[in-house]
């Protein structure tokens, strides 16, 4: 066996017999850390300390500080009673500090997101999706309050620990809290000087013979042999200073964060896009791959009547028959990682005022600039355009051929289709983000061991986007381009002679190469679009313990506790955009919430017989918002019960909602001359017989959405083309009638801490979220067929149609309540710290931690509309079902404590189940439905294999001031399963695979330096 594979099988085998997540150096016993960090030890994904923290907080007020996700509740041993996994730095560490969305994507409970991975207008975020129920369902807290859900602001450096809550949380924390909570808890109090830097970059072996195969036979110039590239540096300066015999804190950070791009031209899987089955374009049987989907045409394609044409290959005016031999191929220069500068610089500053009297206050700054840039060949299309049969840029055959007998006269020709493409052009994107946020909090003793709190908070988010060279997809204006006559010997628009559009500049598209660059200047263009988002949060919480009073239960030791909360949030949201983007929503938009919430935690029964422990807990919220006439009630219901010391059973109950906050303030997107399927009116009649009549549906078809009158004044409408599309205005965006969606989670679970297994703890939780009235976007293409085919009334109501003539006017696709969403499963993990000279195994061997997080999807189902299938998506991907949802995820770890250094080494194991294609589900609703030379079996892509990934990870403590790490992460450089795209529909993502599930970036190296001064 060679060294990979005996190294590959040995740590296989530790995996087996119990794995770890956090790679650590020195282990501690789960019980030590402090309350509130994973159930008093509870593991959860990397719930063990590693290497000694660069900068220790000062914390005089222990209880006060400690921060428990899921409670206001302030008690000195308070556990939760819903399932947490708590991610601690040293996992973070391991895993670049400047990429904390990276390492968040790896937990089974985090759906994985891209980071820097990829393009478009939308790119520049990270945001947190739990349970891949959206990521508007996750609440994100930050030191217990609320921020954007973008990770972006948060410093890598200074994070303590991450607490990831399963199951609705608002009556704790209010709205979005329905698929859980992410809790980032920051180190705030310092003294002295620290030191963090990284940098990393990545190393590839392109040797990937399939793609390089078909790469060259596409005429792809091949990548080098070994890539090493996109680097990121990371460097991070955190200071603090205890004043005045420590009564003021003051602590202060700056970090700066760089990432190099790396091109799709560089990495052997994403040389070229896959397709699947190109080459036999009668029969598609997906067995094949070849590089597609960066062809064109330089000579155009002009569709008249049945034939297709396209211009000369040596500039004349004149047309000839299509040859598909002239389509052309080019690299495509999209960006796998865009490059990335980020600032974030905040500080702290903690006081004692007076008696028991503290303020705490924080200020946070992020600013970053992403920029990416993609090699663009675009089509512009027109179909049924009317060309002028005098227009000056036709020679007198392609005049013959367009106009017939009317060539040279002022008529319209018959409807025709025109494509021209424009090569070796560049988009470039810049998106831009800035974010503060600011804090202040005062709290103290109210009497005995009832406490206070008074905070305010006030954040703001901007995200901005600007493209070049950006296509509009206005087929209109291209075909006014089109529409030209002389004037006084100047090829000017018909729309400019007319006035209706002054700006017009003619497209001379009957010679190869008249895509001028003025002309292309008035196609394209640049635009800009802007966001920004303000939050202000003004809290007063009441909390504490009434065992001092002698409220508590007579089989208890600990008295009840409670926590009462006010709170009033003010939401502003504005959106605008400029240039080409002008079409994006325009809104200003204000909301105002004023909230009563209170908890309760009951002990019932302690340190009796079968009765170690037994408590419930409780929880109610009252919100009050502008936005609605009646009240929004949220509660919770919660339980533990250990019948010995080291077993504990929970579970709990929470109806969580979700106010559509941004989805009701936003305004609407208006898109006039779409054209959607509609045949209730009578499509246009082929104009020669190549083509087949598409019927018009009978009245009795259509009376479900029309009346008899509305039918029979549609007879004479010729709006239609000949496939049934008929002109209308989409509507989306904001819906000012939005109701608040519901969720209800439950989850039961065993926590096991055995006295007898010195540093054993494991858990099983099972969870089960259902969200009713879920926020939807009509999916409008499926409107005709759900109404007229299947009377459904809800898919009626779409199609908005005038009282008189019954032509479609408006297509109704704003959010709405229509959706249902459920997705269950059971979480497991395992922590086992092992001293083995404890064991009598061996003397100074060192330390042994062994961590493990599962999740097991049982379900994964969404409903978009009443009285519609439910979609299955669990187990399967692509198609319907987009990116995999695998029913097993897990990341596992084994560390091991050197015995001759402060330092160790670890191994993690990430594992993502495999995924069948969905259109192979048992599902009819997803399933194929065989096509005429298709039978939809996809053997290239019908199941995606399990796959699992290795990192390696080293650190050692050289002395007290300076600590180095080193990791690797997919150790093996393993490529990912790979994606083609089908005949009608691109099953995979734009990388050629899932590459928030599979790393298409190769093997990754990281060094880096903790020093103190």
């Amino acid at each position: 066996m060679n060294l990979r594979g005996a190294l590959l099988t040995g740590v296989a085998t530790v995996f087996m017999s119990g794995s770890a997540l956090a790679q650590t150096t020195t282990p501690v016993d789960p019980a030590s850390l402090p309350a509130g960090a994973g159930e008093q030890g509870e593991p959860g994904a990397g719930a063990v300390a590693g290497v000694p923290e660069a900068v220790k907080p000062e914390d005089k007020k222990a209880a006060a500080d400690i921060i428990v996700t899921g409670t206001r509740i302030v008690r000195p041993n308070m556990t939760s009673n819903a399932p947490i996994t708590v991610i601690d730095e040293s996992f973070l560490r391991e895993r670049g500090l400047a990429r904390v969305e990276d390492a968040l994507s790896q937990i089974p409970q985090i759906t994985p997101m891209l980071g820097l991975q990829g393009n478009s207008w939308t790119s520049g975020r990270a945001n947190i999706n739990l349970r891949r129920l959206g990521a508007g369902r996750s609440l994100i807290l930050l030191n217990g309050q609320r921020m954007d859900n973008d990770v972006g602001i948060v410093p890598g450096a200074l994070i303590e620990r991450i607490d990831v809550l399963t199951g609705g949380a608002s009556a704790v924390y209010g709205s979005d809290a329905i698929a859980g909570v992410v809790n980032f808890i920051l180190k705030r109090r310092f003294n002295g000087l620290v030191l963090d830097a990284e940098a990393s970059g990545i190393q590839h072996h392109n040797d990937n013979k399939t793609m390089l195969r078909i790469g060259e036979a596409a005429g792809y110039p091949r990548p080098q042999e070994h890539f090493f590239g996109g680097g990121n540096f990371y460097a991070s300066l955190a200071a603090g200073k205890d004043l005045f015999d420590k009564r003021i804190n003051i602590s202060g950070f700056v970090t700066y964060k760089e990432a190099k791009p790396v091109r799709f031209s560089d990495i052997d899987t994403t040389l070229c896009p896959l397709r699947m089955n190109p080459i036999n374009p009668t029969r598609f049987t997906n067995d094949t791959y070849a590089c597609d989907a960066t062809e064109f045409n330089p000579y155009g394609y002009f569709g008249v009547g049945d034939n297709a044409y396209t211009n000369a290959r040596d500039g004349s005016r004149s047309w000839r028959t299509y040859d598909e031999t002239d389509i052309t191929r080019v690299p495509r220069q999209d960006f796998i990682q865009r490059s990335d500068r980020t600032i974030n610089a905040g500080g702290f500053v903690a006081a004692d005022l007076f008696a028991d009297v503290t303020f705490n206050g924080s200020f946070l700054y992020q600013h970053s600039k992403q920029n990416s840039q993609i090699a663009v060949t675009d089509a512009f299309y027109t179909g049924d355009v009317r060309i002028n049969c005098d227009n000056p840029f036709m020679s007198a055959q392609q005049a013959g051929i367009l106009c017939g007998t009317a060539a040279g006269t002022t008529a319209l020709a018959a409807p025709s289709t025109f494509v021209l493409w424009k090569d070796n052009f560049t988009q470039d994107m810049a998106p831009r983000t800035w974010n503060w946020r600011a804090s202040g909090a005062v709290s103290g003793t109210v009497i005995d061991s009832i406490r206070f709190e008074a905070s305010y908070l006030r954040t703001r988010d901007i995200f901005r986007n600007s493209t070049t060279n950006t296509y509009t997809y206005d087929f209109d204006q291209f075909a006014r381009s089109l529409q030209v006559r002389n004037v006084n010997g100047v090829p000017t628009c018909l729309s400019k002679i007319n006035g209706t559009d002054p700006n017009c500049v003619p497209v001379d598209a009957f010679r190869t190469g008249g895509l001028t660059d003025q002309a292309f200047s008035y196609l394209t263009g640049t635009g800009r679009s802007w966001q920004q988002n303000d939050l202000t949060v003004l809290m007063g919480v009441l909390s504490g313990t009434l065992g001092d009073y002698g409220i508590k239960s007579p089989f208890a030791t600990n008295g009840i506790g409670f926590a009462v909360v006010a709170e009033q949030r003010n939401v502003r949201s504005q959106s605008r955009g400029d240039g080409v983007w002008s079409v994006w929503t325009q809104f200003d938009g204000r909301a105002r919430v004023r909230e009563l919430a209170g908890e309760i935690d009951i002990p019932l029964i302690e340190n009796k017989p079968f009765f170690h422990e037994l408590s419930v807990n409780g929880g109610y919220r009252i919100s009050d918002y502008t936005t609605y006439d009646k009240l929004v009630h949220t509660w919770k219901v919660e339980s533990t019960w250990a019948p010995v010391e080291g077993l504990r059973f929970r579970g709990s109950y929470n109806r969580s909602l979700r106010v559509p906050v941004l989805e009701r303030l936003e305004g609407e997107n208006r898109y006039p001359n779409t054209f959607a399927t509609d045949l209730c009116a009578p499509p246009r009649q082929p104009t020669t017989g190549g083509q087949v009549a598409i019927q018009r549906y009978t009245f009795e078809q259509c009376s479900i959405g029309m009346t008899r009158a509305q039918y029979d004044a549609l007879t004479s409408y010729a709006g239609c083309n000949t496939s049934g599309q008929c002109p209308a205005i989409l509507i989306n965006g904001g819906n000012p009638n939005l109701q608040p969606e519901r969720g209800r989670s439950y989850t039961a679970g065993v926590v096991l801490q055995p006295r007898g297994v010195p540093g054993f703890s494991a858990t099983v939780d099972w969870y089960n979220i259902a969200i009713n009235g879920a926020f939807e976007w009509s999916r409008w293409g499926q409107a005709f067929d759900q109404c007229y085919n299947n009377k459904i009334e809800f898919w009626c109501g779409i199609y908005k149609r005038d009282p008189q003539t019954g032509q479609l006017l408006e297509i109704d696709a704003r959010y709405n309540n229509s959706g249902e969403t459920k997705t269950q499963g059971f979480d497991f993990s395992l922590n086992y710290n092992l001293d083995p000279q404890r064991l009598g195994i061996a003397e100074k061997a060192g330390t042994f931690a062994l961590n493990f997080n599962g999740t097991l999807a049982t379900k994964l189902t969404r409903q978009f509309a009443p009285n519609t299938p439910t979609w299955e998506c669990n187990g399967y991907h692509g198609f319907a079902c987009g990116e995999p949802s695998p029913k097993w995820r897990h990341v596992a770890g084994i560390n091991w404590a050197l015995p001759w250094v402060k330092g160790g080494l670890g191994f993690t194991w990430r594992y993502t189940g495999s995924t069948k294609v969905s259109k192979l589900s048992s599902d009819t609703i997803l399933r194929a439905t065989p096509r005429p030379n298709n039978p939809d079996t996809y053997p290239l892509i019908a199941k995606l294999p399990a796959f699992s990934y290795f990192d390696f990870a080293a650190n050692v403590a050289v002395n007290s001031h300076l600590d180095l790490r080193f990791n690797v992460q997919n150790l093996f450089d393993k490529d990912p399963p790979m994606i083609g795209w089908d005949e009608f529909y691109s099953i995979g993502q734009f990388q050629n695979t899932y590459s928030g599930y599979y790393t298409v970036r190769g093997r990754t190296l990281r060094v880096g330096l903790t020093a103190r001064f």
